[in-house]
């Protein structure tokens, strides 16, 4: 009976040092990435980064051998479904539909994505402003302006020329005059050179004072608002004001899931968001839209001022690697246990502040 039990205990113990042995040791992670700075910034054959940092700092601890695979976030993402890589260093966004067919560990960022567009200097917005004033929608209000005025004007008019000849004379030149006792009483400018004297002209003439109040207030709010109608894109603050807009989206990316949901039509899906700046440089989009930390860094890095990322925040995202479901339960658990101890540490927010990234 001892030596049955003693065989037992040294088949168990020799199991826990093979799986101990291959869980740690034998097999090399294939680690998928791309560049997707500030997580992941490739500096010549170098990376560097967030996530490169994050990671390193785990395999110190655990020893895990590894080889890194560039590849793009679509190729990531189908890897980690169909087992061709073991894990990935970009932090992916959390969602529903990538945990059907991957793992991920532990999130260690909040983020939101946002909207950068082509900068607008100050000599563009004034021509923009400029050029409102010939807009058909200001046209339109000035026009119905003068079309009140013209009416109120002939009214005092044809209660005036007979009785009051002197200030509102009868033909062409009469009726500019009460033209002009329209204007001027609209606008309660009151030179009191043209008054009406008969009872009907100043009935008119009450009603048109009131009545311009209230006018005048209305198409006041119509003029500011058709000098606004066109406004630039650096007047949007919400993402449902880009509906309209060619936006260029990484493809398989959270953000592209996110507006495809809520029928955002004019997306052009690129492989990278260098691909997608790019298309903005030439015109052929209207906007990128991607997560705050990566537009902010790559708006940041360029001296010339030519983007700017605007205040939108919406779709809230946690960030994490993500793994493949074949991957050990294991090395997916000391994997995530040592993420966690190094998010708590002083050295994680020191390394976000230098990127400007700290999160409260």
């Amino acid at each position: 009976m001892k030596k049955i039990i003693s065989i037992i205990v040294i088949i168990l113990a020799g199991a826990v040092l093979v799986s101990a042995k291959t869980d740690k040791s034998n097999d090399t992670l294939v680690i998928g990435y791309y560049p997707s700075a500030p997580f992941i910034i490739e500096n010549g054959d170098n990376l560097d980064g967030i996530s490169i940092w994050l990671w390193e700092s785990i395999q110190r601890e655990t020893g895990y051998p590894y080889k890194l695979k560039k590849m793009t976030l679509d190729e990531v993402i189908k890897g980690l479904a169909q087992d061709k890589i073991d894990m990935t260093l970009n932090p992916l966004t959390i969602n529903s539909i990538r945990s059907e067919v991957m793992d991920f560990s532990p999130p260690y960022y909040i983020s939101n994505s946002s909207v950068m567009v082509n900068s607008v200097s100050s000599f563009e917005k004034g021509l923009q402003f400029i050029s409102s004033f010939f807009s058909l929608n200001f046209l339109r209000a000035i026009g119905a302006l003068f079309l009140v005025v013209f009416i109120f004007g002939t009214l005092a008019w044809i209660f005036e020329h007979r009785k009051n000849p002197e200030e509102f004379k009868p033909g062409i030149k009469g009726l500019w005059s009460g033209i002009w006792w329209s204007a001027v009483t609209m606008t309660t400018v009151g030179y009191g050179d043209k008054s009406p004297r008969t009872s009907g002209g100043r009935v008119i003439a009450l009603i048109w004072m009131f009545a311009a109040i209230i006018i005048i207030s209305g198409f006041t709010a119509s003029i500011a608002s058709s000098l606004t109608v066109n406004q630039l894109s650096w007047n949007q603050n919400k993402i449902k004001d880009f509906k309209e807009k060619r936006i260029a989206v990484i493809d398989n990316s959270a953000t592209q899931v996110f507006l495809e949901q809520r029928f955002f039509k004019e997306l052009y899906p690129y492989q990278s968001l260098k691909a997608c700046v790019k298309a903005l440089e030439k015109g052929e989009v209207d906007a990128v839209s991607h997560d705050v930390p990566q537009l902010t860094y790559i708006s940041g890095l360029d001296s010339l001022d030519r983007f700017d990322v605007l205040p939108i925040r919406y779709n809230p995202q946690l960030y994490a690697f993500g793994f493949t479901e074949k991957m050990s339960e294991n090395k997916k658990e000391i994997i995530g246990n040592e993420l966690l101890k190094i998010i708590e540490s002083t050295d994680w927010r020191i390394l976000l502040s230098e990127y400007n990234l700290e999160q409260e």
